[in-house]
């Protein structure tokens, strides 16, 4: 619960106009002003450098070095503040809690993350019940009926419980939806994360370096090149 002093404090700030940082996203702000003072792990991977270009961190700049993290833990293992001091510096853990967070903000539709957010276990299970009760009709309407699906004399032939056409009908909407939903949750948060950089067009190098590093998944390798502690 927050305190008066707290709740006056973000009162303030809406008042303002100020974008009021969630309790997570505060967390994040503290460790990174933390870090920014030490820097010892600023060849980790990309959070560090580019942590070193704020000296405050607003609710775009933590979203961006959020998503930034991989969570490979490195720089957990080589933190000289990390618990049981008394700073509590734990860098992988406060950026995945903001990241988890941003990955329901800026689902599409909305009303998915939201409902993904408070029912999680509710809606994976509808979505399994859903897709293994399409499979079903579709193995009995298209396959032979319920023969098909129990019987033991399918000479090892998957297409004739369901055939491709079913199976195309059936995961080609779901594919095309996803890449949808995933280009427009990115094209939201590149929206909203512009803050937190130069706000200059994308530059060919710096895009072919992006493309090359996910790919790659060049920063899982701890700033050491042995691969993720976790």
């Amino acid at each position: 619960m927050q305190t008066l002093e707290a709740l006056t404090r973000d009162a303030r700030a809406l008042a303002n106009g100020e974008i009021v940082l969630s309790a997570p996203e505060t967390e994040v702000a503290r460790q990174m002003q933390i870090c920014n003072a030490c820097r010892y792990c600023e060849g980790f991977c990309a959070v560090f450098p580019a942590m070193t270009r704020r000296l405050e961190f607003g609710k775009a700049d933590i979203h961006f070095l959020a998503n930034l993290c991989h969570n490979c833990g490195a720089c957990l293992h080589a933190c000289q503040y990390a618990p049981p001091h008394e700073f509590a510096v734990n860098v992988p853990q406060a950026m995945a809690q903001v990241r988890g967070q941003t990955y329901a903000d800026y689902a599409w539709p909305p009303a998915l993350g939201a409902l993904y957010q408070r029912q999680g276990l509710t809606l994976s299970l509808a979505l399994a019940a859903g897709l293994a009760l399409f499979l079903v009709l579709g193995a009995v309407l298209q396959g032979g009926g319920l023969d098909a699906l129990w019987g033991a004399h399918l000479g090892g032939n998957f297409y004739r419980l369901f055939p491709h056409n079913l199976l195309v009908g059936l995961f080609a909407p779901v594919f095309l939806f996803v890449v949808l939903a995933l280009g427009l949750g990115v094209r939201r948060f590149w929206r909203d994360v512009t803050p937190a950089t130069s706000g200059a067009p994308l530059s060919a190098p710096a895009t072919a370096e992006a493309t090359d590093a996910v790919l790659r998944l060049k920063y899982l390798d701890g700033g050491h090149g042995d691969g993720c502690h976790n």
